[in-house]
């Protein structure tokens, strides 16, 4: 799909042609859909590997997940399931609830103070509870404002209308080990958390899974047989009639008939890919 001399479409009867921009899993998957419903499919990937956030080191022999580790959900209704399950993939069932904030496999979980002291289980538990009424109490917080605020501000708010629910000493800190964990599910400190949309994702049954052979081995089935640029940089998107032309950093240019984009969301509140006719993508994801 390299544009060469007046080679700017699709010739009649051909199959459709897409170009998918991003080799995180989410281009790859799309990709893998795509050329099953016999697509002609071209994937750009800056980097010079697949995988996005997903990424199996096997440096010590054995592999390790510096990204995704965990399938959450383990259950049919989950896409990667089946997948998995077909690829003969190991699963480590580290819980079999389907919680993903504050109480899964805590019988397994050790915490220890700063002085080297185990925390005491039904302390850590009971801690989990008031963790879990002070997340209800942030749902009033919510319907009680307009405008959004940070989930921080929300507990803040909490805490100073039920002083009840403060902790002191040791359980102080386990409720701060909560607040963490919560923020190490988002990739985001509490203070930059929206109290509007931080608990609006659908949680599958079937516990969750630590994936024993890394998901490399999804992505590497996922990817089989498509054609696949590795290190191009994709620079602009140009929507022509019927066709789009997709610039790469070195000023090739490729041709399809529709473009697929699964870059970070970070990269297009960047503008670090421009969109002709002019679109600042960036200006509606703030």
């Amino acid at each position: 799909m390299e544009l060469k001399g007046n080679d700017s479409g699709r010739r009649h009867g051909s199959s459709p042609s897409v170009i998918v921009i991003g080799g995180g899993i989410s281009g790859v998957a799309a990709a893998r859909f795509l050329q099953n419903a016999y697509f002609k499919v071209l994937l750009l990937e800056s980097r010079d590997r697949l995988g996005g956030r997903i990424h199996t080191d096997n440096s010590f022999g054995c592999p390790v997940d510096l990204g995704a580790s965990w399938l959450h959900g383990v259950c049919n209704e989950n896409p990667l399931a089946p997948l998995i399950r077909r690829l003969g993939l190991t699963l480590y069932r580290t819980s079999g609830d389907d919680s993903v904030l504050y109480d899964h496999d805590l019988e397994s979980c050790m915490l220890f103070d700063m002085d080297g002291h185990q925390v005491p289980h039904n302390t850590v538990a009971e801690v989990g509870d008031v963790f879990k009424k002070i997340l209800d109490e942030t749902e009033k917080v919510r319907n009680e404002n307009s405008n959004d605020i940070s989930v921080l501000q929300a507990i803040s708010i909490v805490l100073d209308r039920h002083p009840q629910l403060r902790q002191e000493g040791v359980s102080h800190e386990v409720l701060q080990w909560y607040i963490c964990r919560m923020e190490a599910w988002f990739s985001a400190d509490a203070d930059t958390i929206s109290l509007k949309t931080w608990d609006q994702e659908q949680v599958l049954t079937g516990g969750h899974g630590l994936m024993v052979q890394g998901y490399h081995p999804v992505i590497e089935a996922l990817s089989k047989d498509i054609d696949i640029r590795l290190n191009h940089r994709v620079k602009a998107i140009t929507d022509g009639y019927n066709k789009v032309m997709v610039t790469v950093e070195d000023g090739r240019n490729f041709v399809a008939d529709a473009a697929i984009i699964t870059v970070p969301i970070g990269v297009l509140k960047a503008n670090l890919i421009e969109f002709k006719p002019n679109c600042q993508i960036g200006s509606f994801l703030q």
